[in-house]
């Protein structure tokens, strides 16, 4: 008697026993969908992003009035991690902070939002390390034929390793430089709203402190960064001897246009005994309309910036269409 020829695979060979391809789909749709709505609750959740934000405010507090009190306390001894403490002491022994450019360097990181004591060290030693990495991934990308290394042929290779290189150098400048753009917009977009219950506060008859400190909190959950900041700022003025100094504190942390006007209009106040509140309308209306201009500036720059777009993807399309039926029946014809 001949054997029987094997049996073929099939799909259920390879399912448990006892199931079978409808029970699996089923199992697989439930599980599709559960991951929707979960996916869709994680981002209909209101989180608190003010919450880590707050607590920050509130250690400075307890450092601003540590220095007013003048209480020499011993720092408690931290256990910093392993890796922290690696690279504390690679860029101590290398010599990498100048004290020449350690105050730039600071002032760019604490306009980016770092304002990490380690912020510094963690800059300098990947400015430091990232060469070596685009070099190791360069050699590994770029394919270059070491026993002819030198030869034309060989040009892509180099290419790639040197721009690999470079883009790598300059990374944690590039994060650096999009962190404190993407912060001033932040901040530039929520100024007239801030001023604006900034001036609410100041005619209902709060102090320059209180009136930041309530906006602040108003503004924590739609412009945290804005919140952080005049949250800073009334912590010291609680606590700094005289207000220009925390205003100044805060136009050192964010330097650009919109904030110095704010400083000099509420130090012109505090000097000429001017009503804020009238100040405030009158600033809050301006950068309203700078805000305007500025929405209305990216939209004239659309019908540019479609061009290219149109170009490339549309009038080809448009093309074949016309031309396509006039193509085909000459075809026929020929």
């Amino acid at each position: 008697m001949a054997d029987a020829p094997p049996r073929p695979l099939q799909t259920t060979d390879f399912l448990p026993s006892g199931m079978s391809i409808d029970d699996v789909l089923v199992a697989a749709s439930a599980i599709g969908i559960f991951m929707i709505i979960w996916s869709i609750g994680q981002y209909l959740i209101e989180r608190d992003r003010f919450g880590p934000r707050l607590k920050m405010i509130q250690d400075r507090r307890a450092e601003l009035k540590g220095e007013m009190t003048a209480a020499k306390r011993r720092a408690r001894p931290e256990q910093a991690s392993e890796a922290m403490g690696f690279i504390r002491t690679v860029v101590s022994k290398l010599k990498l902070l100048q004290q020449l450019k350690v105050d730039q360097l600071q002032s760019k990181l604490i306009n980016a939002g770092y304002r990490s004591k380690d912020a510094i060290v963690i800059f300098a030693f990947a400015k430091t390390v990232m060469p070596f990495v685009g070099l190791g991934l360069g050699l590994l990308i770029c394919g270059i034929n070491w026993s002819h290394a030198f030869e034309t042929s060989q040009a892509t290779g180099w290419l790639i390793l040197l721009g690999l290189s470079y883009f790598c150098t300059r990374l944690p400048e590039i994060i650096v430089a999009n962190a404190r753009s993407k912060r001033y917009a932040a901040l530039r977009r929520g100024l007239p709203d801030a001023l604006d219950l900034m001036m609410i506060c100041a005619e209902a008859g709060l102090s320059l402190a209180a009136a930041l400190d309530r906006v602040a909190k108003e503004m924590g959950r739609v412009n945290p960064q804005l919140a952080e900041e005049f949250g800073l700022t009334s912590v010291e003025l609680g606590f700094l001897p005289e207000r220009i100094t925390a205003l100044k504190h805060l136009q050192a942390r964010v330097d650009m246009p919109e904030i110095r006007g704010f400083v000099n209009v509420i130090a012109q106040t505090e000097k000429y005994g001017t009503p804020i509140a009238q100040a405030l309308r009158v600033l809050s209306k301006e950068y309203r309309t700078q805000r305007m201009l500025r929405a209305e500036q990216r939209a004239a720059r659309l019908p540019a910036m479609m061009t290219v777009p149109m170009i490339i993807f549309i009038l080809p399309t448009l093309f074949i269409v016309v031309m396509a039926p006039a193509v085909i029946s000459i075809m026929d014809n020929f």
